[in-house]
């Protein structure tokens, strides 16, 4: 889940419009058209991605031949000895190059494989919705595998050179006289001898007799060997005899020397590498004296292109140095005015990039602001109109505040439009930029405008987000609420669906009334639980948290990558395989990234022996021979430590991976939950329960708020009167709460207390009264001062009322108070199924801690071993409660319904979910989509949520329930008159109220209104 949604956190900002458009084929998928249509559209946009792949595997070629050619090296090809004994200087500049390179290609990769998933997954929903096992041309897919696998061994061949180069670096044994891959390449008989020990001294002197014996006159040669050795001596830090070579005079304009291209450039990337120029002053200040050396005669080096087509100003702009960039803007204009100079700021070079373009992708802001300040773009001609250049997109998608800003000023890139239609609005909506959205809207962009692939409005992208502010900063701008996408829904329905419940109260109105479905045939397929044996248990693993209040990677490698530095290992090319011990049937394998959550990813593995499971994970990667690293996780372990029958709350587990060299790697996390058979000898219904759905809504008594207080008689409660009450007052269903005690108490003891507040008992045992009641105390003949003290009847109960209110979620009321509430001894679950007519449907919540609970609420983070708890319970439904009566569990605790699901089929069970109305910690539980999501991932009935989403957006109601899922609703919005109303209408199939009377007379009075007609 969330793959569209997260896709764009993926993507290289500036290559956004070459990814094949996800959004658009998911919808398409939906629609079911033919499968010649569906094959086309799929073709289609992977050949967008090929073609892109293409052009740059022709600039990696060229990225390697110019490497291989300056250094005079053969990547992938040269072995460690190799490199033995060169400079020191000149391995550190070759390793960034290499770096620098890798990276590039680890780019290229993530784009390949970004496409790859997402055409992977269009595939998946199209097996499901047509319902064969390869409608689509499965084919298409191989060409992204393809360059998948070329893109990998690019990568092996600059890793075995990176490997290479870092074996020479560390050597800890110098030859007295290193080598310099330089001269060799450029031919040593062309130098002094001396020359390599000359440039390690920084010795000018001797260096400069030296040339001057080997090259007594000026010639082509001279000034050749002088142009290198300034190279050489940049990457040396040979900071004197790189100024002999640059004040000699050497260079030739008229003669097509590849060098003299080459020499500025590798000044300026000299100048960013090396940690003495790291102050953008100190690299300022080097390159004013390398102009100053150069003299007037030889600027004409700013304006050559090295084999990549990059001017200097391309190189400065890339790497921020803004100083260095205003020295060469200066030195330029200083050159007689020719027609070519005004456009020299926006040439392009091979990458089709200008030095903006650099800036801008790269996050220099400094140099932004100065090539706007000192250049003037105003000469661009119409075939170069900056008001659609895709420079401002990139910034938004990069979230560069600043720049977009400025290029905003200056009014370029804002007519932008997408490949996918979208508009930088629709870019700054999606990132939550608000401070973006009144400047652009004043520019003229449309704020309603709708994109091509789902016909979303900027305020629907923010809805979708959750970005509060925007919506708000939309909506002031005149943005349309009303205004439906290609499904039908509002801006609302979105932030509805989603949980963004702060967005919905910008809206003054409400969402659509009918929402369009999704397929139901679709969603029964992704029942990820496992045929198995009865005796078999199940265990539920994700990988990482899924505790949202936790950071914490699935996989970390940081250390290993350290180990092998320079060596690059992106996450791209890490792989992660998880097998139970010993059953090697049950594997999965993991490709990284992990664009979904980790939440739609679970992974299920029977066992017959639980307790002995282990679990391996083996990491690898394609770029490796050997296995990265291995954890080993022995299950049964890692739950022990408190007791019998007890366990954490605290669900993930983090395990050290050790390489084959027994070095630590670093860790792997995963969350898991086990679901044993259950181990009580109770014979089960024979015939399951089903939910019917859609058949008008029926009315559920909850003991919610303002219980059974002697005010407001008419309420529930967890005795035996209360739930009579509701079923006299209406009530379709009552709801029953089964809840593990958060503390140590025996069960003697907690009854104890029971008993000690039993009216009867407190009444006619003048022992047992509350130890602080006064009014029962035997009276003494004392004085009226003493008497004053004494406390008036209920005053201790009142004091007691009152120190609750501070508590933690006080509900505004205590219960079993005498002369306050309704006082009956607590009803058990055996005790209600048998006094409760079996006619009465039973909604079972169970009350299970969560961790962020736990901490919330500052508890032990421990509680009742959750098989051990459910046992009990289904033992007491199994003895007493009769083949006729209906049940449902509710609960909302995800791993409740996990392994409740798991033991036993009879009886429906619905995920409660409360994000509503409060910050999750689950990211299960964050929203109805995701409440949705879960439900049908482990074939659960249903749902069961606090009400303002439906209120907001109504047609929910119906969404959720054509795609075969039950829906409840409860809250405080439930006792109103007109969100009970309006969820009839919509068609909740179980609405629980506090208030049945109240809201049986509404329900009637709907009812009534639809029966008008067909009596008519």
């Amino acid at each position: 889940m969330r793959f569209g949604r997260n896709l764009h956190r993926w993507q290289v900002p500036s290559w956004a419009d070459s990814y094949v458009n996800y959004s658009y084929l998911k919808g398409l998928v939906k629609k079911k058209p033919t499968v010649t249509i569906l094959n086309r559209a799929i073709e289609l946009e992977i050949n967008a991605a090929d073609d892109f792949l293409s052009r740059q595997n022709n600039l990696i070629e060229l990225q390697i031949e110019t490497l291989n050619k300056n250094w005079g090296i053969e990547i992938g090809c040269a072995q460690s000895p190799y490199y033995h004994d060169v400079s020191k200087h000149e391995l550190r500049a070759l390793t960034s190059l290499l770096q620098d390179f890798a990276h590039d290609v680890a780019q290229y990769h993530l784009f390949a494989k970004a496409n790859h998933d997402a055409i992977s997954r269009i595939l998946n929903k199209a097996v499901a919705i047509y319902g064969f096992e390869k409608p689509c041309n499965v084919a298409l897919l191989s060409r992204l595998d393809d360059w998948c696998h070329s893109l990998i061994s690019c990568l092996v061949q600059l890793n075995n050179t990176l490997r290479a180069v870092g074996s020479a670096t560390k050597r800890e044994e110098l030859a007295v006289t290193p080598r310099s891959l330089l001269l060799e390449r450029y031919g040593q008989n062309r130098f002094p001898p001396e020359t390599i020990r000359c440039l390690a001294e920084d010795n000018d002197i001797l260096l400069d007799a030296s040339l001057k014996r080997q090259y007594p006159s000026i010639s082509t040669d001279r000034s050749l060997a002088l142009s290198q050795l300034a190279q050489i001596a940049t990457i040396h830090q040979s900071i004197r005899c790189q100024g002999v070579f640059l004040a000699s005079p050497k260079f030739d304009p008229d003669q097509d020397i590849v060098v003299y291209k080459d020499l500025l450039h590798q000044i300026i990337q000299s100048l960013a590498r090396f940690q003495r120029y790291r102050d953008d002053s100190s690299a300022t200040k080097a390159f004013a004296r390398v102009l100053e050396l150069l003299g007037p005669g030889h600027r004409f080096l700013l304006c050559t292109k090295d084999r990549l087509g990059r001017l200097p100003l391309h190189d400065a702009a890339r790497l921020g140095l803004d100083g260095v960039c205003r020295e060469m803007i200066a030195a330029i204009r200083a050159q007689p005015s020719e027609t070519w100079k005004q456009k020299l700021y926006v040439l392009p070079d091979v990458f089709g990039l200008t030095p903006l373009d650099y800036a801008v992708q790269l996050g220099h802001t400094t140099v932004v602001e100065l090539l706007f300040t000192e250049l003037s773009f105003k000469h661009l001609s119409n075939e170069q109109r900056v008001d659609i250049s895709g420079t401002l997109a990139t910034a938004v998608r990069s979230g560069f505040i600043d720049i977009s800003r400025r290029l905003i000023h200056e009014a370029w890139g804002f007519r932008f439009v997408s490949r996918f239609g979208q508009t930088v609005l629709h870019l700054a909506a999606e990132r939550g930029l608000s401070v973006l959205v009144e400047s652009l809207v004043a520019l003229g962009v449309d704020v309603n405008a709708r994109g091509d692939a789902r016909g979303w409005t900027p305020i629907s992208t923010a809805c979708v987000q959750g970005h509060t502010e925007t919506v708000e900063v939309l909506l002031q701008a005149g943005a349309e609420a009303n205004i439906e996408d290609q499904r039908g829904w509002f801006a609302q329905d979105h932030a509805a669906y989603r949980g963004h419940m702060q967005v919905l109260k910008a809206f003054s109105i409400r969402g659509s009334s009918f929402l369009s479905d999704k397929y139901g045939a679709y969603h029964s397929k992704l029942n990820v639980l496992p045929q198995r044996s009865p005796t078999d248990s199940i265990i539920f693993m994700y990988l990482g948290t899924l505790n949202l209040f936790k950071r914490a990677a699935g996989v970390d490698i940081t250390q290993y990558r350290r180990s092998i530095s320079p060596v690059l290992i992106p996450d791209t090319c890490l792989d992660l395989s998880i097998s139970l011990s010993g059953v090697p049937d049950q594997g999965h394998t993991i490709s990284f990234p992990v664009i979904p959550e980790a939440s739609d990813q679970p992974w299920c593995f029977t066992v017959s022996d639980p307790d002995n499971a282990t679990i391996m994970f083996k990491v690898t990667s394609p770029l490796e021979d050997k296995p990265i690293g291995i954890a080993v996780a022995l299950l049964n372990a890692l739950k022990q430590g408190l007791g019998a029958n007890r366990e954490s709350l605290v669900r993930d587990f983090t395990l050290p991976l050790i390489s084959d060299n027994h070095d630590y790697v670093r860790t792997v996390v995963f969350t898991f939950v086990v679901a044993r058979p259950l181990s009580l000898q109770k014979q089960a219904p024979t015939e399951a329960q089903v939910l019917e759905l859609g058949k008008g809504s029926s009315l559920g008594g909850h003991r919610g708020t303002d219980l059974c207080v002697m005010s407001s008689r008419s309420h529930v409660d967890l005795v035996e009167q209360s739930f009579q009450t509701a079923v006299e007052h209406g009530a379709d269903v009552v709801e029953f709460g089964c809840n593990p005690p958060m503390h140590t108490l025996t069960l003697e003891q907690f009854m104890d207390v029971n008993n000690a507040l039993s009216t009867i008992q407190c009444l006619n045992d003048i022992l047992e009264r509350l130890p602080w009641e006064q009014s029962d105390r035997p009276r003494a003949a004392t004085n009226l001062r003493r008497n004053s003290l004494g406390a008036l009847r209920d005053m201790a109960t009142k004091a007691l009322i009152s120190q609750m209110e501070h508590t933690l979620d006080y509900p505004r009321f205590k219960s079993y108070l005498r002369g306050h509430s309704i006082h009956e001894p607590f009803i058990t679950l055996e005790m209600l199924l048998c006094n409760l007519s079996e006619d009465v449907p039973l909604d079972i919540e169970l009350k299970y801690p969560m961790l962020y609970e736990a901490e919330d609420f500052q508890m032990d983070a421990f509680a009742f071993d959750i098989n051990h708890f459910l046992d009990k319970i289904l033992y007491v439904i199994y003895s007493f409660a009769g083949p006729w009566r209906r049940i449902i569990f509710s609960s909302f605790s995800p791993e409740i319904c996990i392994v409740l699901v798991a033991k036993q089929q009879p009886y429906p069970v619905l995920f409660l979910n409360d994000a509503s109305n409060c910050m999750t910690g689950d990211m299960r539980a964050t929203s109805l989509q995701t409440a949705v999501r879960f439900a049908y991932r482990f074939g659960l009935a249903g749902v069961a949520m606090a009400s303002e989403p439906f209120i907001a957006s109504p047609g929910l109601a119906g969404f959720v329930r054509r795609q075969g899922l039950y829906t409840a609703t409860y809250g405080p919005l439930n006792d109103d008159a007109e969100g009970l109303e309006l969820q009839a209408k919509a068609g909740i199939d179980l609405i629980v109220v506090n208030k049945v009377k109240h809201a049986r007379q509404v329900l009637s009075h709907v009812q009534g209104l639809r029966m008008q007609p067909e009596s008519s």
